[in-house]
């Protein structure tokens, strides 16, 4: 394993995986290689001047494919980690571990015909785009920042949605068994969500945040923009235009980043940069003093309703309520009256859920609610005598009654009071809430002073939801039937290389086999290139390995820039 398990919260186990290295092919070592190598010599002088230095100062070397257990081990340096993950997981759980300064790096590696780009995470993305800039401190204090708030944020349906579509997307395009036919239907799919319009929710108004900094941000040095985004330090095609006059440059502002959409699927046609990290920080912030989670209130309220997704209300008592907003009440001056808990529920206090009341015993929907100010430092006896008499008044109007049950210890110092008959009436007598066959959950507070996407008692929550795998999933190979003896030259050219061989002989059977069976292969053609013409640069195989990358240079105009790109290494 890449890390000890023990150290990571139970309920996020389930999403690592093991890091096989012999899964990955000699061709995927090749791509990583040439990868590396064009984005050493191309970000040392375009890239965040710690690129070149945070590459190894976190483990991450050209030759091969880095294990994320040295990752780890450097990362812990630094005060963070790394874990290893099978591509896509949900957002809240990415957050969750960047919350927890914990980088979730893909194991997965992208095809060939992907080397470019590819919108599925794979170890180029997260490896070699995310980890190096982390060795900056503010670029790590932005990180942490951004995960500590980006937790909070209502994720709403339409964001699972579009998540859904875009795991699959990236899936089946990285599938090595995948048809055009295939990757059409899903493509199409994906189109349908994404073009739906509907108001942004706080969730997706920091993916654009983060997209524009964290994947595709830039940085102004001396005057000029510098790289620092993961996403374009690991798609050495886009990175190649994007400083081009074509791009757009736009000054960072918060409201810039967080009102332009993008598309996953497409270059962008701008770009924003940044001052410096500590710009990033100070926005985020501002976007957060903004979100549910500081607001509260009837806002707050709104926006859960709006979700259609699990989120927590927190009352001023300290009670958290989580489950699905289904409706919300509100007083005649739009202040917060209360709200309809459906769904999954969970009663917490400081993050930590109550086991003492039982879901079963729960209604489906549950009105809850707000009551005038002091009483939740009201007497108990004294509540409960009204609730058992003429009924306790809301702050709209409404009379909750009952008999006491029991009451509930919520972690240290939070109660929920469970009442048995409870009925609740309007000012003229109707029944606007009554189950008699539950118990009703009474939470005593006035306001609601936080509303906040996902569970209070994160690890309960979702461990109550489903049994988590006990078997560790490994991530896929690129190896198939189609490409097994391709991948058997690859293997011999690195095993040449990697023994310190002289004698080139060894290799003119694998150029002989290449030309013969695999006209169309560039990269490996430039590996034997690489070789050929430092050690025989008047060979005729030197000679005729240029001819062969020459024309396909012309063949394959999707290969030609790449090709150029690894002869001007050469």
């Amino acid at each position: 394993m890449n890390a000890p398990l023990e150290s990571i919260p139970e309920h996020l186990r389930e999403y690592i995986t093991e890091q096989d290295p012999s899964l990955y092919t000699p061709m995927d070592q090749a791509v990583w290689r040439y990868v590396m190598r064009v984005s050493k010599a191309f970000f040392a002088v375009h890239g965040h001047p710690l690129y070149i230095h945070g590459l190894s100062a976190t483990g991450i070397s050209t030759d091969r494919i880095p294990l994320i257990s040295e990752m780890d081990t450097a990362l812990r340096k630094l005060g963070w980690r790394a874990v290893a993950i099978n591509g896509f997981i949900p957002p809240a759980i990415f957050l969750e571990f960047q919350s927890l300064k914990i980088l979730a790096i893909a194991c997965d590696i992208r095809k060939l015909e992907n080397i470019g780009y590819t919108p599925s995470p794979d170890i180029i993305h997260e490896a070699a785009g995310h980890v190096p800039i982390v060795a900056d401190p503010e670029y790590r204090k932005y990180l942490e920042a951004y995960g500590e708030v980006a937790r909070n944020a209502i994720i709403t349906k339409a964001d699972l949605e579009l998540y859904e579509a875009v795991f699959n997307l990236s899936e089946v395009k990285e599938d090595p068994h995948s048809t055009p036919e295939q990757i059409a239907v899903i493509q199409k799919k994906f189109e349908e969500v994404a073009s739906r319009e509907a108001k942004p929710s706080e969730a997706a108004l920091l993916t654009r945040m983060a997209w524009w900094t964290t994947e595709y941000g830039l940085i102004e040095s001396a005057g000029a923009p510098l790289i620092y985004g993961a996403g374009l330090l690991s798609s050495i095609s886009e990175s190649f235009h994007c400083l081009s006059p074509e791009v757009k440059k736009i000054p960072f502002s918060l409201k810039a980043s967080i009102n332009t959409s993008y598309d996953i699927t497409r270059p962008q046609p701008q770009l924003f940069v940044a001052q410096t990290f500590q710009d990033l920080t100070l926005a985020l912030d501002e976007f957060a003093n903004t979100m549910a989670f500081r607001q509260g209130g009837a806002y707050g309220l709104r926006l859960g309703v709006e979700a259609q997704n699990t989120v927590t209300a927190v009352l001023d008592s300290g009670v958290q309520l989580t489950g699905i907003l289904k409706d919300a009440l509100f007083t005649s001056n739009g202040e917060e009256a209360g709200f309809v808990l459906s769904g999954n529920k969970q009663f917490s206090f400081h993050d930590v859920a109550s086991s003492g009341i039982p879901p079963h015993l729960m209604p489906e929907d549950i009105l809850i609610p707000l009551f005038n100010p002091g009483v939740s430092e009201t007497p108990l006896e004294e509540v409960l005598r009204k609730i058992h008499g003429s009924g306790l008044h809301t702050r709209s109007g409404l009379r909750l009654q009952g008999r006491f049950h029991k009451t509930v210890e919520l972690g240290k110092g939070g109660k929920i009071h469970l009442l048995e008959q409870a009925k609740i009436t309007d000012e003229k007598g109707r029944v606007i809430y009554s189950d008699p066959s539950r118990l009703y959950p009474l939470a005593l507070g006035s306001r609601v002073v936080s509303v906040f996407g996902g569970a209070a008692d994160r690890k309960v929550f979702l461990l109550n939801q489903r049994k988590p795998s006990k078997k560790v999933q490994s991530h896929k190979s690129n190896l198939t039937p189609e490409n097994t003896t391709l991948n058997f030259l690859y293997r011999q050219v690195r095993e040449f290389r990697d023994s310190g061989e002289t004698n080139l002989r060894y290799l003119d059977t694998v150029f002989k086999q290449l030309e013969q069976y695999f006209p169309e292969d560039w990269l490996l053609r430039l590996e034997l290139l690489e070789i050929y013409s430092e050690r025989e640069p008047d060979n005729v195989i030197t000679a005729k390995l240029y001819q062969s990358l020459e024309s396909l240079r012309n063949r394959l105009p999707e290969r030609k820039e790449m090709i150029e790109r690894g002869l001007e290494l050469i």
